[in-house]
């Protein structure tokens, strides 16, 4: 949840992202980045997210109507949102600026990995993987990949990312 919200604070003034373009940069689905802003989205700029055509979806464009006049983004004829040729945000820009932010809040943060078993911290190590922050940077897969990182590891790692509200 965290990520994609800070992937949302990266998108320019003036610009948009569809779900899928978020969820292809944080590493989740364009539902759960959708659910995420619905449940989550209160603080930041909810408004430059939208549906692949541009359109916010549902009836919340009264919402981002005044938005978007402050920050130039133009409604389409049909008046169901805005042109994604007109304003989409540089993807390379966006990604460049979301796993800046990252490394920037990674930096600051560490929590410390759970009892997981000397063999699995040093598997884990191999890759640079020392805090539970930069778990969620590899899938499941990829951990259970590694040598000495085995079921057990990982799910103790998803319960305790669990158990502090982060998602995979």
């Amino acid at each position: 949840m965290d990520r994609v919200l800070l992937a949302v604070e990266q998108i320019p003034p003036g610009r948009v992202a569809a779900y899928g373009d978020l969820a292809r940069l944080t590493g989740t689905s364009p539902r759960r980045v959708g659910t995420i802003m619905r449940l989550y989205a209160r603080d930041v700029p909810y408004w430059r997210v939208v549906g692949a055509a541009g359109d916010p979806g549902g009836r919340v464009l009264d919402h981002f109507r005044p938005h978007w006049a402050a920050e130039g983004i133009a409604i389409k004829p049909n008046g169901l949102g805005c042109r994604m040729a007109d304003h989409r945000a540089d993807q390379v820009a966006l990604e460049h600026a979301y796993h800046k932010a990252l490394d920037a809040l990674l930096a600051t943060t560490s929590t410390p990995l759970p009892a997981i078993g000397r063999p699995a911290v040093r598997g884990l190590a191999s890759i640079g993987v020392v805090t539970l922050e930069q778990v969620i940077e590899h899938s499941e897969a990829e951990l259970l990949a590694l040598h000495g990182v085995g079921p057990r590891a990982v799910r103790l790692l998803a319960d305790e990312l669990a158990r502090r509200g982060w998602t995979w």
